[in-house]
């Protein structure tokens, strides 16, 4: 007997069944909501009052708990298996344990601490809801790139007009604001997870995704812009990455045409890059090359921040606690406020133990070679790398992004170990039976 052909099965299978069309709207409809969320998050980011990050909260808390009533109740087989999103979901359970053993400096501090973690870890959760498939995760990947240039364009354009003003209205309390920033460094963080999106776009795609050339450009020259010296290192570091990625899976397309094509993109990239740079102007970011003593102090502040961790390593003084802790190991006076320690992982042994550490540290560690794989999310280990001179976790405008890229390229890990066809074997006559022709 001849063997049956044989349809792979597709990722969004159940597209055309009218059956399944109200559980497929479910996720857009999540999905909707927390990029509106996110960017509501990040468009606030200027504002010192603590109703904004609440809201934000709020909405995520809200949009886990219509989740979990209307959609994983009935197919809790969507949710991803392993032990690292459980150590995600621990990391806010570990303030809650410093509260109730009473081990932290500030119940307070702790207490927001755990809130916006618990708010992470909702958005860890809720891209297990929303990104499924590919179309999904890549019209998330979509909506992000264009937040990230319209937030690009904003800072530019402010950056020689607004003296100052969010939107030309808002006062900042600074002299420059990009985009939505007061701080040059976290805008910067934003445009390191959303660059590998635009230069990858564009260098898969060719000259259909020729304004995500353009947006590269503009995001590329908006942080040269900023003066951010981390950012324009580890950005520029992107933009030869993706190069070197894409020149190295040049060698095995076959085709005559593409590679002529993809080659024209690759050196369009970093051409754009350097169009915009000279555009901006470099002159900012270089002077700030050449100011070293901002870093001295910052050592001395992750001096101290391993001192706390090598005296309280089990429990750590608190999560959100630094700031309350710090006089009491710091090497020198400083003539300002030390909100933090510039160093996330230093700060995670400093506030929860060396315990805590590992909740944070194993996790955005496991996702490295996930996005080697998948190159637009490198921006993630940019932000890793950053985080060792800065603080992008405690700034919830930051970490939402962080968090929702973590959760988009572990959606990607599972989709590529679960969407291989379905081969069934041929169908064999029984033993004795006569063979059909």
């Amino acid at each position: 007997m001849t063997s049956l052909p044989v349809k792979p099965i597709r990722e969004d299978i159940g597209v055309e069944s009218p059956h399944a069309a109200p559980y497929l709207r479910k996720p857009a409809i999540f999905g909707v909501c927390l990029f509106l969320l996110l960017a509501y998050c990040t468009s606030v980011a200027f504002v010192p009052e603590a109703w904004a990050t609440q809201f934000f909260q709020i909405g995520i808390f809200a949009l886990v708990a219509v989740c979990l009533l209307f959609d994983v109740r009935r197919k809790r087989s969507r949710l991803l298996g392993g032990p690292m999103p459980w150590l995600i979901y621990t990391i806010p359970a570990w303030g809650v344990f410093q509260i109730v053993a009473h081990t932290t400096a500030s119940t307070v501090e702790t207490r927001e601490a755990t809130l916006r973690w618990g708010a992470m870890a909702g958005i860890f959760f809720l891209m297990q809801i929303v990104a499924r498939t590919n179309t999904a995760r890549r019209n998330f990947l979509t909506a992000f790139l264009a937040f990230a240039t319209a937030m690009a364009v904003l800072s530019l354009t402010q950056l020689f007009t607004s003296e100052g003003l969010v939107l030309w209205i808002f006062p900042s309390g600074f002299p420059d604001v990009y985009g939505t920033f007061p701080s040059y460094n976290h805008y910067a963080q934003i445009i390191e997870m959303a660059l590998p999106i635009a230069l990858w776009r564009a260098v898969r795609e060719g000259w259909h995704a020729w304004w995500c050339v353009l947006a590269g450009g503009v995001m590329y020259g908006s942080v040269i812009g900023s003066a951010s010296r981390t950012g324009a290192l580890l950005c520029t570091t992107e933009v030869l990455a993706v190069v070197v990625i894409g020149l190295f899976n040049l060698r095995k397309t076959p085709s005559a045409a593409r590679p002529r094509i993809a080659v024209a993109i690759l050196l369009l990239v970093p051409a754009i890059a350097v169009a915009f740079t000279v555009v901006v102007g470099w002159e900012r970011v270089w002077q700030r090359f050449e100011v070293n003593g901002l870093y001295g102090a910052r050592s001395e502040f992750i001096m101290a921040a391993v001192d706390m961790a090598r005296h309280r390593p089990i429990t750590g003084y608190g999560l959100g606690t630094f700031p309350e802790v710090y006089q009491r190991y710091a090497l020198h006076d400083m003539p300002f406020y030390a909100n933090h320690a510039h160093n996330d992982w230093a700060e995670f042994a400093a506030d929860g133990g060396v315990p805590f550490l590992l909740l944070v540290l194993i996790p955005f560690a496991a996702a490295i070679p996930i996005a080697i794989r998948n190159p637009w999310g490198i921006g993630l280990i940019a932000v890793m790398l950053h985080a060792c001179v800065d603080f992008p976790f405690p700034r919830a405008a930051v970490s939402c992004w962080i968090f929702a890229m973590l959760g988009l390229l572990y959606m990607a890990e599972w989709a590529s170990r679960n969407s291989r066809p379905l081969v069934m074997p041929p169908i064999r006559a029984k033993t004795g039976a006569p063979q059909a022709n």
